[in-house]
């Protein structure tokens, strides 16, 4: 039998908590806990099989950050560019991005931005 497991937030002394339980067990974890085991967890899940898929599930639903923070800067170790995004909820992730993936990356976002001038009478 697996051990039951919830994961709840909870407000303890006037500040956000999540309380995770597991069968009897329970503990409390503030903002900086979560960060840590947030990202603990990232890296033992990078590297588990099945691996998270390539490709985008249409059937899924993704959590939309609307306009996030970014910041880029040059590869240093290789011909590309780094690329930061911040998630409210996962933290700084970062991508590094050789220069074939900047170039498809560049002509998508070429695209999106003519469209959108083509549709708001934008100038180019």
């Amino acid at each position: 039998m697996q051990p039951l497991m919830s994961v709840e937030s909870v407000n303890q002394d006037s500040k956000h908590t999540v309380r995770i339980a597991i069968d009897d067990a329970a503990v409390l974890l503030g903002a900086e806990e979560v960060d840590a085991m947030i990202q603990h967890l990232s890296y033992i899940r990078a590297a588990m099989r099945p691996e998270v898929p390539k490709a985008l599930s249409r059937a899924q639903q993704y959590v939309l950050e609307m306009d996030p923070c970014w910041h880029s800067e040059k590869a240093l170790l290789y011909d590309g560019a780094v690329l930061i995004l911040r998630h409210s909820g996962l933290g700084w992730v970062g991508f590094a991005l050789p220069a074939h993936s900047l170039q498809k990356l560049r002509d998508a976002m070429t695209q999106h931005l003519a469209a959108l001038a083509e549709e708001h009478c934008l100038p180019n």
